[in-house]
């Protein structure tokens, strides 16, 4: 609020749907207006909420191990609501240490997986550049990583065709709208939890570092669609059991299922209406405050 201070008005990333009692505090406390004109996602996600989304038509096909067609092939071999989406995103990870004790719990669930890792992670400081492919062949194996960065070596051996692991870019849009994804572990970027809510998808929260760890509270606490890894977040001392019993706390339970299809349900009509809202009380603003 102190940064905002000398502002006419505030224009945020999301919604009264999601975070209505916020945004309301928020205009009370610095008396301007504030507007929710998000959440700011493809044109196609709000048209097709009750259909499969393809990123291929979306956002530019990056490089990657397996092509949409292989990945839609793998979930369509999956019962209905089974598969756990694990992906951390492009610029923040757990630790190599953390990803040991991740594939560690994975190989021990029973549960279907797809589990996304970025070229570089674990590592720390900024992303990497994007990891190579011989012969520059998407669905190819040969993918050449640096040493320093996390690779689950064996672990797609053990689990069989329990287990997808994509190294590189995933179709994320395509995963979280397919009905045999039940749930996403996640760091709890802004975008990937949004588009998680917009598709029912509940979540199971690891958030790395700023707003991660309120977006967790947001889904956890306020909008009750997931639940926390584990309650030692603060010390980023997360094992194998600990992620185990969140994956199983989150996969299990039926009454998070059904709030996360619930709330699914206000943007099934598309863009949210209360963004569609402030985006004309903005209009209106502009034309006054030109006026004046």
């Amino acid at each position: 609020m102190e940064t905002a201070k000398d502002s006419v008005a505030l224009m945020l990333n999301s919604c009264h749907e999601l975070e209505g009692p916020f945004l309301d505090y928020l205009r009370l406390q610095i008396g301007k207006p504030v507007w929710g004109v998000g959440p700011l996602l493809p044109q196609q996600f709000w048209k097709s909420s009750d259909s499969l989304l393809h990123d291929r038509e979306i956002r530019a096909n990056k490089q990657s191990n397996v092509t949409e067609d292989q990945v839609m092939g793998w979930l369509d071999s999956k019962p209905h609501g089974s598969v756990l989406y694990v992906s951390f995103g492009t610029e923040v990870a757990p630790t190599k240490q953390q990803f040991q004790q991740l594939a560690d719990a994975l190989e021990a669930s029973n549960r279907p997986f797809i589990w996304v890792i970025q070229h570089g992670s674990g590592r720390p400081g900024p992303p990497p550049g994007p990891p190579q492919f011989l012969g520059n062949q998407p669905g190819s194996n040969d993918v050449v990583f640096e040493e320093e960065g996390y690779f689950p070596h064996g672990l797609d051996q053990k689990v069989g065709k329990r287990g997808l692991i994509i190294h590189g870019w995933a179709p994320q849009l395509l995963i979280l709208s397919h009905a045999s994804t039940g749930g996403f572990l996640s760091h709890c970027g802004w975008n990937s939890t949004v588009e998680a809510i917009g598709r029912g998808v509940p979540l199971l929260a690891w958030p790395i570092r700023g707003d991660q760890h309120s977006n967790a509270k947001l889904v956890v606490n306020h909008l009750k669609v997931g639940c926390m890894i584990s309650d030692n977040l603060a010390q980023q001392n997360i094992k194998k059991d600990d992620i185990a019993e969140g994956i199983e706390r989150l996969m299990g339970n039926e009454d998070i299922k059904t709030q996360a299809v619930m709330l699914s349900t206000k943007f099934q009509q598309g863009f949210p209406a209360s963004s569609a809202v402030s985006l004309d009380a903005f209009k209106d603003f502009i034309v006054n405050l030109n006026a004046h």
